[in-house]
């Protein structure tokens, strides 16, 4: 057990080019959303037209390595990609853009492990 706990750390903390990565922070994921687009004329309950909406999104269980930066509100971008995320805690500033690793579970639960440079 020790020897693959072991394995875990030297694969957390080093990069697929060698670069030595530290864990700086774990953050308990609550929720995936996939941005959709909407027609044009979609109006929201006020009559303001609306471009598009966020709905919760189950990601395929896995890890990957992702980059964040700030969405609208609470939400944070998967760069690159249509997909947000939001956290159970604060998380912070993301700017344009926080390395890490994201985990997802197979019941859909998660955690975004942040590198630190």
């Amino acid at each position: 057990m020790k020897n693959i706990l072991c394995i875990f750390i030297l694969f957390v903390t080093t990069s697929f080019n060698g670069d030595v990565l530290h864990v700086a922070s774990e953050y308990a994921l609550d929720e995936v959303y996939i941005k959709q687009e909407l027609d044009a004329g979609t109006l929201d309950q006020d009559g303001n037209e609306i471009d598009f909406i966020f709905t919760p999104h189950q990601l395929k269980a896995g890890k990957y390595e992702i980059s964040i930066t700030d969405g609208p509100g609470d939400l944070y971008e998967i760069k690159g990609t249509d997909f947000y995320i939001t956290f159970v805690g604060y998380y912070g500033y993301a700017g344009y853009g926080d390395e890490g690793l994201l985990i997802i579970n197979t019941y859909g639960s998660g955690k975004f492990i942040k590198y630190e440079d």
